[in-house]
């Protein structure tokens, strides 16, 4: 779906607006009108975070800052931030002040930047003591996790493929989960209150096309055959029988395919240069079927940067991490569907600017 194709009366856009809620509450219009920027930031290999800077003001009356000391900027507070056009603001993140910068300068009122993780931030992205998981698929692990960080969660379901699974002394589970994604070819991330441990979505419809010199203000793609292969061969054995070899393979092509009438980066190097394999081994899989799913996964994540760009366009709070968008009119080679991997939302005096970065495995 193209811009022009959204409702006008949703889209303004010379109407950016935020709205920040702590606490569960929104904040006075005299408070609104002193928060000079917002920025919201979604990694997929980290998670969520904000900022916002508010301007101060000195009270002549009680001869003090009004917001420096203020219990509305408690560390810990709940922080939760919509941005948008006119009427029409999205949820952008839920979580809580970690850190809070003043900045004082004589003859000036101080400034009070506010920043915060999403709410996934304590239980997840903190370092915590070893764990063992016994005889549980990857999906209920997660799907455990979730439930401890008190998200809900949408997992895909997986085999057990291993009798004991060790999540390391001082590893977060943040890092603990992706591990575990990785190496079933799955996506692991937050979205607000949200835990996901889901199968790829990056061959799903886009939820917009974008055009350069319209949408999109600039566009800085790398197109990089560094890391491609076009053969992985996993070598393993299962937990029940150590003695006995099990060998897994994923050959040039067997990628996933997220656009049709596009050639694979495996197919491309391949073709271009000969073929990379690579072997992996002292992998502990089930059966065939399990070491021929790892081989696919490190497959397609060798494969999936070989086309990664970085964009920056008009503010559009529905473009997200883990969607996919259509670029146009970046010649035959750069232009096509993409997935999004990281985005920063940031609404300023200047309006409402959308940077994030894409990838795409296909040329």
């Amino acid at each position: 779906m193209g811009l022009d194709k959204l409702s006008p009366s949703r889209l303004g856009f010379y109407a950016p607006r935020f709205e920040v809620e702590i606490n569960n509450k929104r904040l006075t219009a005299d408070l609104s009108k002193t928060i000079v920027d917002v920025t919201v930031e979604e990694k997929m290999d980290e998670g969520a975070s904000f900022t916002f800077t508010v301007h101060d003001a000195f009270d002549l009356k009680k001869q003090k800052f009004t917001w420096l000391d203020h219990p509305l900027f408690a560390l810990g507070n709940t922080v939760g931030i919509r941005m948008g056009y006119g009427g029409d603001v999205q949820e952008m993140i839920l979580g809580k002040i970690s850190k809070l910068e003043p900045s004082f300068f004589a003859g000036e009122l101080p400034t009070i930047t506010v920043s915060g993780q999403d709410l996934s931030y304590d239980h997840l992205k903190r370092a915590s003591k070893e764990r063992a998981f016994l005889n549980k698929a990857y999906s209920a692990i997660a799907q455990e996790i979730a439930t401890e960080a008190k998200l809900q969660a949408v997992v895909d379901a997986t085999a057990i493929s291993e009798s004991l699974i060790r999540k390391n002394n001082h590893e977060t589970y943040f890092s603990f989960l992706e591990s575990l994604a990785r190496k079933v070819g799955y996506t692991f991330r937050i979205d607000r209150r949200t835990l996901y441990f889901i199968k790829p979505k990056d061959d799903t419809q886009e939820i917009l096309t974008l055009e350069l010199g319209k949408d999109i203000i600039s566009f800085r793609p790398q197109l990089s055959s560094a890391n491609i292969v076009t053969e992985v061969e996993v070598r393993g054995h299962s937990w029940r029988d150590p003695k006995t070899a099990i060998i897994g393979r994923a050959r040039a092509g067997s990628e996933r395919g997220q656009e049709p009438g596009r050639k694979p980066a495996s197919q491309v190097i391949e073709d271009r240069t000969g073929p990379v394999k690579l072997v992996i081994t002292g992998v502990i899989v089930d059966s065939v079927e399990q070491a021929d799913a790892r081989a696919r996964a490190e497959l397609n994540r060798r494969n999936d940067g070989f086309i990664q760009g970085e964009v920056e366009s008009i503010g559009l709070p529905q473009i997200r991490p883990g969607l996919t968008i259509k670029l146009a009119k970046m010649g035959q080679r750069f232009s096509g569907k993409y997935y999004v991997k990281d985005t920063r939302h940031s609404i300023d005096s200047n309006g409402y600017r959308l940077n994030f970065t894409v990838k795409r495995n296909a040329l």
